[in-house]
């Protein structure tokens, strides 16, 4: 087959095609009783020049298959995404719910807010170890105990234990205690990965659509900042079993600025289209008019888990805490996204062969207050996102 471009796209020559064509050509000006043995000089000089030819077809196939960005890497693969006006994402933050106690009406500063600090630092609390959590939205708040989400400072998978966020950072006088009673809502990450660019890629290639809810979902998923994000529709005249409006949508964003997110809704909602959500963001219309963008953020729901460990190695000891913890990085879950157990069964598999092995998980069930356990589970509604903590795990060896 000789090399060339056709309707397939591009042909090169295979090594064993390489290593004929110059044997046939060494013995066309040798003569056929040359000796190309690979023992032998000539022989030798063959495999060289092929292998060089080899190497050269595999550069130029990378760079034939770079133009397509769901095969393109590093680099190559950033050029390739800004076509679709996307840029490759930098870590992102861990995301983590804090109960609030406060006592008379305060306002506390977000990461949405405008600082006068070069540092830019909204409220922000601290767990045992140090780390630092800086509250995602300003809100105003009267006395009462509230539910909020904050971010950690640093970037990338920030761990915690539960009950261990309790520290003031930022002191304010009305805010009595801080603590955080579930686990983590979503654990930070390092730089995007080529594969996870492709997907969002794929997902963006919305963003250009107006009003379309792929394109509203693709573009909130491109906000600085934002680590998921969701968007239903209800196209009835009457509210739906979701308690979203007739004819409207419902924006469920995590992470990203609240300006960010409103001016998403703002510029790709069709016109006419209600919304749902407790996060507001006013913009004022070229006629003078106030928009309101309407939005929720996800808020976390326990999910427990338990199975058996059948032992395959009769004097096997398995380290529980530390096969609970390699499930707990191992496991998370989108906003709305359902928990089964055959996924489950194959993250305490692999977390039990990286602590030791001598055993399998079988008989995995989940629940949500764990009590009723079953094979599959819904989040209690679809602005909930599953959390998974080690002490809500529970192993039995058989």
């Amino acid at each position: 087959m000789p090399d060339l471009i056709n309707a397939d796209g591009l042909q090169v020559k295979t090594a064993t095609e390489i290593l004929a064509d110059l044997t046939a050509a060494y013995k066309n000006i040798y003569g056929n009783d040359i000796n190309v043995e690979q023992n032998s000089p000539d022989g030798q000089n063959i495999g060289i020049i092929t292998q060089m030819n080899v190497d050269l077809r595999e550069i130029l196939t990378m760079i034939n298959a770079g133009f397509d960005p769901d095969q393109a890497v590093g680099v190559v693969l950033d050029q390739r995404v800004t076509i679709n006006n996307i840029t490759r994402k930098g870590g992102t933050y861990t995301i983590q719910s804090i109960d609030l106690v406060i006592t008379e009406t305060v306002t506390l500063a977000g990461l949405d807010a405008d600082f006068n600090n070069a540092d830019g630092v909204g409220y922000t609390i601290a767990d045992d170890a140090g780390n630092e959590w800086i509250l995602i939205d300003t809100e105003t708040f009267i006395a009462g105990a509230y539910s909020r989400n904050f971010r950690a400072r640093k970037v990338g998978q920030v761990e915690t234990v539960i009950g261990t966020i309790t520290k003031f950072v930022t002191v304010v006088l009305g805010v009595t205690s801080v603590i955080n009673s579930v686990g983590v809502l979503s654990t930070g990450t390092d730089e995007e990965t080529d594969a996870e660019l492709r997907v969002r890629r794929q997902r963006s290639v919305a963003i250009a659509s107006n009003g379309y809810l792929n394109g509203i979902e693709g573009a909130l998923l491109n906000v600085e900042g934002v680590s998921n994000a969701k968007v239903y529709e209800n196209i009835t005249n009457v509210v739906d079993a979701d308690g979203i409006p007739a004819h409207a949508i419902w924006c469920i964003v995590g992470g990203g600025a609240n300006t960010d997110i409103g001016t998403v809704i703002f510029t790709k909602k069709t016109a006419g289209a209600n919304m749902k959500g407790a996060v507001t963001v006013d913009f004022t219309t070229i006629s003078g008019t106030i928009f309101t963008a309407k939005f929720d953020r996800p808020t976390s729901e326990d999910l427990y888990m338990r199975f058996d460990i059948q032992k395959t190695d009769p004097a096997a000891t398995f380290d529980q805490a530390a096969i609970k913890t390699s499930i707990v990085v191992a496991t998370s879950y989108e906003i709305g996204e359902f928990a089964e157990t055959s996924s489950l069964t194959a993250t305490a598999s692999t977390a039990i062969t990286e602590n030791g092995g001598g055993g399998v998980p079988v008989n995995m069930e989940v629940s949500d207050d764990g009590v009723v356990w079953i094979d599959y589970l819904e989040t209690s509604t679809k602005d909930k996102q599953f959390v998974v903590d080690t002490t809500r795990i529970t192993i039995t060896v058989l």
